[in-house]
């Protein structure tokens, strides 16, 4: 075996010693040529094939063009009528993208069809801080071409211009529907609303806002006069004008409102400054206008202006036609209530600016059963939003609300004590169609569930069976994020009604301040099947 091994190991050197030799090295660099052509070869094939390649994907790339240019063609967007687009339009304008037909005319041919149609143009943004406004004026009012105008004048640093574009516009004063001014100063809106004068058959509603600065006593410094003075003279011709919505830390003066109107707003917008505001300022203003049907008057949250419950007493203001009511702000704003007397209003909106630490206020449910002893209104929708009152009083309330259909309470306290109060079929509220209840956190869901049960209308056999049921069935219920209202309870409210648990209104108030969202509750229900019990809103 020694020998052997020894043998094999003396052999390998003189076969490796052999490669050195230049005859043996030949044959080597011959197979190495040889690969070396080969893969020049291949990588002329792979350059062909790659060629080949990039041919078939452009191919490719035409033919997905091709059908992405045919899906664009039966898209709903290129299928809806011009008219439908121009809706769509309008709505983007009215949101505040004002240059919505500009944009959207380059889109394609079909939309620069919907694009020219008139009425897209109709809804006219002047900023006076803009690039040449009166060009621009005069564009938008030549493609406007004889549609109603709805115009909103930019008022900021830039004035000098307010004249000539004020004075294209009353070209085509025929077809004036809104108008709305946003400026930085008083005096020029008077002086745009000296302007507007002469027949304007169409003209409707004015919105006018003014951001005044408090000096540092907290008083708002003038140049001249501190009223609306040109509404003493605007839309003297204007047989349609009726709306009104102000918006300013000053409340208007007696005088200054139009008699005819029949729908005013005001806001007062500042958290920063302490205005006195009286019962009497307010009251001053209401008496004038006999004609009104839709009153508002808003404060923002945080604001620290108190209406003096002793304020002028005795004064009252009559407003026989009036249907709405909205009043929101500290929640002494409603004593304004027990001042009103408006026997035919049926919408009433109180809504407190502030959170009184869960507390219901006694207040609040004082003053609104003295305007319902006294003006006895035929309420059919009643919304308390963070405007919360002690339970005697909500069932003293519902005793004189016989037409209410409507009920809509918004983190309220609202017991069982007075849910019972309503059970049919000889319950208060016998109207009451519409149950919509939010953050409300100590009524038990299957209180309501009874209640709703016990006004389910059952099929009359005969004619004593129908006098005897008095109260109305109801049609839908809401109940969003009440603390004591389960799963079980939802499913069987299911089963008697309409039962929503989300906010699915497009205009629903809630839907703006963004309180009431709450996919995962809505999702949670879904997965677990309810959105197939009875008929719930998920």
């Amino acid at each position: 075996m020694q020998s052997e091994w020894r043998g094999q190991s003396n052999e390998r050197p003189r076969k490796c010693q052999g490669l050195n030799e230049e005859a043996d090295l030949e044959p080597v660099y011959a197979q190495i040529c040889s690969h070396e052509s080969a893969i020049s070869i291949i990588d002329e094939e792979i350059g062909g094939l790659m060629r080949t390649i990039r041919q078939l994907q452009f191919r490719k790339w035409e033919h997905n063009e091709g059908i992405r240019h045919c899906k664009g063609l039966i898209t709903l967007a290129r299928r809806l009528p011009c008219e439908i687009l121009a809706n769509i339009f309008e709505i983007c304008i009215r949101d505040g993208y004002t240059r919505t037909p500009l944009v959207v005319s380059r889109v394609c041919s079909q939309w620069r069809r919907a694009a020219s149609i008139p009425s897209v143009w109709s809804h006219i943004y002047v900023d006076f801080d803009g690039r040449d406004p009166c060009g621009r004026t005069g564009f938008w009012l030549e493609k406007a071409r004889n549609s109603f105008l709805d115009i909103t004048l930019e008022i900021r640093q830039e004035q000098s211009k307010l004249p000539e574009v004020v004075g294209l516009l009353l070209g085509k004063r025929l077809q004036w529907r809104r108008l709305t001014i946003n400026s930085s100063f008083l005096a020029e809106i008077n002086r745009a609303l000296v302007m507007c004068t002469g027949p304007l058959p169409e003209f409707r509603a004015l919105d006018v806002s003014v951001q005044e600065f408090p000096d540092s006593n907290g008083q708002i410094e003038e140049n001249g006069t501190r009223e609306l003075i040109g509404l003493r003279t605007a839309f003297l011709e204007a047989p349609r004008f009726s709306t009104i919505r102000i918006t300013r830390n000053i409340l208007p003066a007696q005088n200054i409102l139009p008699p005819s109107v029949t729908s005013l707003s005001l806001v007062l917008p500042s958290h920063h400054i302490s205005l006195g505001l009286s019962m009497f300022s307010v009251l001053s203003i209401l008496e004038e206008l006999h004609h009104l049907e839709v009153f508002s008057m808003v404060l923002p949250p945080g604001q620290a202006r108190h209406f003096d419950p002793d304020d002028d007493v005795g004064h009252l203001a009559i407003l026989p036609r009036l249907v709405s009511l909205t009043l929101a702000g500290w929640p002494d704003i409603n004593h304004l209530l027990p001042h009103l007397v408006a026997s035919a209003l049926k919408v009433l909106h109180l809504r407190s600016s502030d959170d009184l630490f869960g507390t219901p206020d006694e207040g609040t449910g004082r003053c609104l059963l003295q305007f319902l002893e006294y003006s006895s209104p035929p309420l059919e929708e009643l919304e308390l939003r963070d405007a919360d009152m002690p339970a005697p009083y909500f069932i003293q309330c519902f005793a004189r609300m016989n037409r209410l259909k409507a009920l809509r309470l918004h983190e309220s306290e609202i017991s069982d004590l007075v849910l019972a109060e309503l059970f049919g079929p000889r319950g208060l509220c016998p109207s009451l169609s519409t149950l919509d209840m939010r953050w409300c956190g100590h009524f038990r869901g299957r209180t309501l569930v009874d209640m709703i049960r016990s006004r389910v209308q059952p099929p009359a056999t005969n004619i004593q069976d129908t006098v005897r049921s008095v109260c109305t069935s109801i049609s839908k219920v809401t109940v969003i994020n009440c603390s004591f209202v389960q799963k079980r309870d939802i499913a069987d409210l299911a089963m008697l009604t309409l039962c929503q648990v989300v906010v699915v209104d497009p205009d629903d108030y809630c839907r703006a301040v963004g309180c009431c969202v709450n996919d995962r509750y809505r999702k949670r229900l879904a997965m677990e099947g309810f959105g197939r019990v009875g008929r719930l809103v998920l």
